[in-house]
């Protein structure tokens, strides 16, 4: 493979890892006020939750 045609390929492998950070985020890590999962938190501001 050449240099022009490896440059999707880390996007794309850069993007996914993106999405799994962030679902680990918001699946296993939970709330500091209310101790429930950031996906079911309802302590957040309605920006943070957009952010997630």
């Amino acid at each position: 493979m050449r240099h022009p045609e490896l440059l999707p390929a880390f996007c794309v492998a850069f993007a996914i890892e993106l999405a799994h950070l962030r679902w680990i985020l918001l699946t296993q890590w939970r709330c500091r006020g209310c101790g429930d999962s950031h996906l079911k938190c309802e302590c957040k501001p309605a920006w943070v939750k957009l952010l997630l």
